[in-house]
Protein backbone atom coordinates (compact mmCIF):
# COMPACT_ATOMS: atom_id res chain seq x y z
CA UNK A 1 0.00 0.00 0.00
CA UNK A 2 0.67 3.76 -0.51
CA UNK A 3 1.96 5.84 2.59
CA UNK A 4 2.84 9.41 3.83
CA UNK A 5 6.72 9.71 5.04
CA UNK A 6 8.62 12.81 5.43
CA UNK A 7 9.79 12.52 2.57
CA UNK A 8 6.46 12.27 0.46
CA UNK A 9 4.30 9.39 -0.72
CA UNK A 10 5.87 5.58 -0.62
CA UNK A 11 5.09 2.27 -1.83
CA UNK A 12 4.99 -0.29 1.23
CA UNK A 13 6.07 -3.73 -0.49
CA UNK A 14 5.24 -6.50 2.62
CA UNK A 15 5.91 -10.21 2.52
CA UNK A 16 5.21 -12.98 5.57
CA UNK A 17 8.48 -12.07 6.49
CA UNK A 18 9.17 -8.78 6.79
CA UNK A 19 9.30 -5.54 4.46
CA UNK A 20 10.86 -6.16 1.23
CA UNK A 21 10.64 -3.08 -0.35
CA UNK A 22 10.07 0.75 0.53
CA UNK A 23 9.95 2.77 -2.54
CA UNK A 24 9.46 6.77 -3.39
CA UNK A 25 6.74 8.27 -5.04
CA UNK A 26 8.52 10.75 -7.22
CA UNK A 27 6.61 12.71 -10.22
CA UNK A 28 9.81 14.61 -11.00
CA UNK A 29 11.80 11.35 -11.80
CA UNK A 30 8.79 9.90 -13.82
CA UNK A 31 8.58 7.28 -10.66
CA UNK A 32 4.56 7.66 -10.40
CA UNK A 33 2.48 5.33 -8.79
CA UNK A 34 1.74 3.08 -11.33
CA UNK A 35 5.63 3.63 -12.34
CA UNK A 36 7.04 2.70 -8.64
CA UNK A 37 4.49 -0.20 -8.60
CA UNK A 38 5.77 -1.55 -11.76
CA UNK A 39 9.42 -1.20 -10.77
CA UNK A 40 9.00 -3.20 -7.25
CA UNK A 41 6.81 -5.77 -9.70
CA UNK A 42 9.61 -5.91 -12.18
CA UNK A 43 12.24 -6.64 -9.32
CA UNK A 44 10.46 -10.04 -8.42
CA UNK A 45 8.36 -11.38 -11.35
CA UNK A 46 7.86 -14.76 -9.89
CA UNK A 47 5.95 -12.86 -6.97
CA UNK A 48 2.36 -12.51 -6.65
CA UNK A 49 1.80 -8.83 -5.57
CA UNK A 50 -2.21 -8.16 -3.88
CA UNK A 51 -2.80 -4.54 -2.59
CA UNK A 52 -3.88 -4.56 0.84
CA UNK A 53 -5.50 -1.01 1.85
CA UNK A 54 -3.38 0.27 5.38
CA UNK A 55 -0.89 -2.73 4.82
CA UNK A 56 2.52 -1.65 6.44
CA UNK A 57 1.37 1.34 7.65
CA UNK A 58 2.36 0.39 11.24
CA UNK A 59 6.03 -0.39 9.98
CA UNK A 60 6.28 2.67 7.98
CA UNK A 61 5.64 4.90 11.33
CA UNK A 62 8.06 3.40 13.22
CA UNK A 63 10.87 3.61 10.41
CA UNK A 64 9.71 7.15 10.09
CA UNK A 65 9.76 8.04 13.75
CA UNK A 66 13.25 7.83 15.28
CA UNK A 67 11.79 8.00 18.88
CA UNK A 68 9.98 4.50 18.39
CA UNK A 69 14.00 3.25 17.08
CA UNK A 70 15.56 0.65 19.83
CA UNK A 71 17.47 -1.95 19.66
CA UNK A 72 15.39 -4.75 20.89
CA UNK A 73 12.43 -3.80 17.89
CA UNK A 74 14.01 -3.90 14.75
CA UNK A 75 12.05 -3.75 11.70
CA UNK A 76 12.13 -7.37 10.02
CA UNK A 77 13.55 -6.56 6.55
CA UNK A 78 13.51 -9.22 3.40
CA UNK A 79 16.59 -8.66 1.45
CA UNK A 80 15.84 -10.17 -2.12
CA UNK A 81 18.41 -9.77 -5.09
CA UNK A 82 21.84 -11.80 -5.93
CA UNK A 83 24.58 -13.07 -3.65
CA UNK A 84 26.75 -9.61 -4.50
CA UNK A 85 23.24 -7.46 -4.15
CA UNK A 86 22.38 -8.48 -0.83
CA UNK A 87 26.13 -8.04 0.70
CA UNK A 88 26.19 -4.82 -0.65
CA UNK A 89 22.98 -3.82 1.34
CA UNK A 90 24.04 -5.75 4.30
CA UNK A 91 27.35 -3.29 4.78
CA UNK A 92 24.55 -0.51 3.77
CA UNK A 93 22.81 -1.17 6.84
CA UNK A 94 26.70 -1.19 8.98
CA UNK A 95 26.82 2.12 8.12
CA UNK A 96 25.85 4.40 11.28
CA UNK A 97 23.23 7.31 10.75
CA UNK A 98 24.44 10.86 10.03
CA UNK A 99 27.61 9.19 8.21
CA UNK A 100 28.58 8.54 4.46
CA UNK A 101 30.94 6.33 2.67
CA UNK A 102 32.16 6.03 -0.82
CA UNK A 103 31.07 3.00 -3.31
CA UNK A 104 35.06 2.34 -3.25
CA UNK A 105 34.42 1.96 0.70
CA UNK A 106 31.62 -0.51 0.36
CA UNK A 107 33.70 -2.27 -2.47
CA UNK A 108 36.62 -2.29 -0.32
CA UNK A 109 34.28 -4.20 2.77
CA UNK A 110 33.09 -6.79 0.65
CA UNK A 111 36.16 -7.93 -0.42
CA UNK A 112 36.05 -6.80 -3.90
CA UNK A 113 38.15 -3.46 -3.89
CA UNK A 114 38.15 -3.14 -7.58
CA UNK A 115 34.10 -3.63 -7.54
CA UNK A 116 32.78 0.06 -7.26
CA UNK A 117 31.13 0.47 -10.45
CA UNK A 118 29.24 -3.13 -9.74
CA UNK A 119 28.48 -1.76 -6.02
CA UNK A 120 27.29 1.21 -7.50
CA UNK A 121 24.74 -0.71 -9.55
CA UNK A 122 23.78 -2.79 -6.46
CA UNK A 123 22.99 0.41 -4.49
CA UNK A 124 20.60 1.50 -6.94
CA UNK A 125 18.98 -1.91 -7.43
CA UNK A 126 17.77 -1.14 -3.45
CA UNK A 127 14.38 -2.03 -2.63
CA UNK A 128 14.26 -1.16 0.62
CA UNK A 129 14.72 2.72 0.21
CA UNK A 130 16.03 4.72 4.04
CA UNK A 131 15.75 1.39 5.30
CA UNK A 132 18.88 0.00 3.96
CA UNK A 133 20.32 3.68 3.70
CA UNK A 134 21.71 3.48 -0.32
CA UNK A 135 21.27 7.62 0.14
CA UNK A 136 24.22 7.33 2.33
CA UNK A 137 27.20 6.70 -0.26
CA UNK A 138 28.34 9.29 -2.40
CA UNK A 139 30.90 9.25 -4.61
CA UNK A 140 34.90 8.92 -4.37
CA UNK A 141 34.97 13.06 -4.89
CA UNK A 142 32.19 13.77 -2.01
CA UNK A 143 30.03 14.23 -4.61
CA UNK A 144 26.35 12.99 -4.35
CA UNK A 145 26.60 10.36 -6.92
CA UNK A 146 22.71 9.28 -7.94
CA UNK A 147 19.77 8.41 -6.30
CA UNK A 148 17.22 5.74 -7.38
CA UNK A 149 14.49 8.17 -5.88
CA UNK A 150 15.83 11.91 -6.93
CA UNK A 151 18.64 13.23 -5.94
CA UNK A 152 16.57 16.22 -3.99
CA UNK A 153 14.97 13.49 -1.77
CA UNK A 154 18.70 12.05 -1.31
CA UNK A 155 19.78 15.69 -0.02
CA UNK A 156 16.61 15.84 1.97
CA UNK A 157 17.49 12.10 3.44
CA UNK A 158 21.18 13.28 4.08
CA UNK A 159 19.88 16.67 5.66
CA UNK A 160 16.83 14.94 8.08
CA UNK A 161 19.52 12.77 9.29
CA UNK A 162 21.82 15.35 10.46
CA UNK A 163 19.66 17.22 12.32
CA UNK A 164 18.52 14.05 13.83
CA UNK A 165 22.33 13.03 15.10
CA UNK A 166 22.39 16.76 16.30
CA UNK A 167 19.65 16.41 18.13
CA UNK A 168 20.55 13.38 19.83
CA UNK A 169 24.06 15.02 20.51
CA UNK A 170 22.48 18.19 22.06
CA UNK A 171 20.47 15.90 24.64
Amino acid sequence: DYHQTPFGEALAVMSSRGLAGLAFVNDDTGQDRAGVLADMTNRWPGARFKHQSGAGAQPVAHIFNPVEWAAGQPIRVVLIGTDFEVRVWETLLKIPMGQAVSYVDVARHIGQPTASRAVGSAVGRNPISFVVPCHRVMRRDGGLGGYHWGLTRKRALIGWEAGQVARVSNQ
